[in-house]
């Protein structure tokens, strides 16, 4: 099976790029028509993301002519029920297609996968991670936020980051380096690995992103905020020990004050790794 992605040049398209596999193909809203003629089954990386890919009844028939021959999975790594309703509408609109044609739908969010009684796949990261945490020691005491935020879609990580800097516990123990892709990927892990401990506020997702893994495979400390009960995610990272759930301002004070030392076990990247989840769901790379 191929993993059929676009290039973002960071997040998820780098937690398959970077791990430099042949079972990979790039396209782009302008470069896609080679996609027709591969003689393997697919899995895309994407339902909205992807949705040029079958967005009018050409597309649609040429997929339809494929189904009997190959196997065409879809994996969700963004919420179907998007919170901006545009997103929403066009994230219905592209996975009402994608199922004429598609043997199976996986999903991130654990709500959707609730809802809609879909396979649960969850993230992964950049294997660069594991492999650079040992080259860039963490020299910075305080605790970071590297990633997107401000913009109304982040409305619950800017309530936090705002209560954050405004707390006179907290304010002087956090970094917030960026809140936009305005760094390189090299830049971005770099950064990431120059620190111990990493907070990962919640975002579009009932789940945890690519930034989460990218903690745990680096072998720092993972502040990851939860907006309810994160039923699979715990148990699956049952075995990564510097891994810490909360859900509020409160939750995160108390933590923050108890020793939270810990030993980095390789479990962490190997049970969590691209290879990995793609085994969890029957795709030998």
């Amino acid at each position: 099976m191929k993993l059929v992605t676009n290039d973002y040049g960071c997040g998820t398209s780098s937690s398959i790029l970077d791990y430099n596999i042949d079972d990979v193909i790039i396209v782009s809203e302008n470069n896609y028509h080679h996609l027709f003629n591969v003689e393997d089954d697919l899995l895309f990386i994407g339902h909205d993301f992807l949705f040029y890919l079958w967005d009018n009844e050409e597309k649609i028939k040429r997929w339809l002519s494929r189904k009997d021959k190959f196997e065409h999975w879809l994996w969700c790594f963004e919420r179907i029920d998007a919170i901006v309703p545009a997103w929403q509408q066009k994230s219905h609109l592209s996975l009402s297609i994608a199922t004429k044609f598609c043997n199976r739908v996986l999903a991130c969010d654990e709500d959707d996968c609730d809802k809609y009684g879909l396979d649960w796949l969850p993230q992964w990261a950049s294997n660069k991670f594991y492999k650079m945490k040992n080259e860039i020691l963490p020299s910075r005491e305080k605790i970071l936020f590297s990633g997107q935020a401000g913009n109304p879609e982040y409305h619950a990580r800017n309530i936090l980051l705002q209560s954050l800097t405004s707390d006179t516990e907290l304010a002087s123990m956090i970094d917030i380096t960026n809140v936009k892709r305005s760094l390189s990927w090299e830049d971005y892990i770099r950064n990431l690995l120059s620190y111990k401990m990493i907070l990962n506020p919640v975002g579009i997702l009932k789940g945890l992103n690519t930034r989460a893994y990218e903690t745990i495979y680096s072998g720092r400390l993972l502040l990851q905020q939860t907006v309810g009960d994160y039923k699979r995610h715990k148990k699956l990272l049952e075995d990564c020990p510097g891994v810490f759930f909360f859900q509020n301002i409160s939750d995160l004070k108390k933590i923050v004050t108890d020793d939270l030392s810990f030993t980095p076990t390789d479990a962490s990247y190997t049970n969590h790794s691209l290879y990995a989840r793609m085994k969890s769901i029957g795709v030998n790379l």
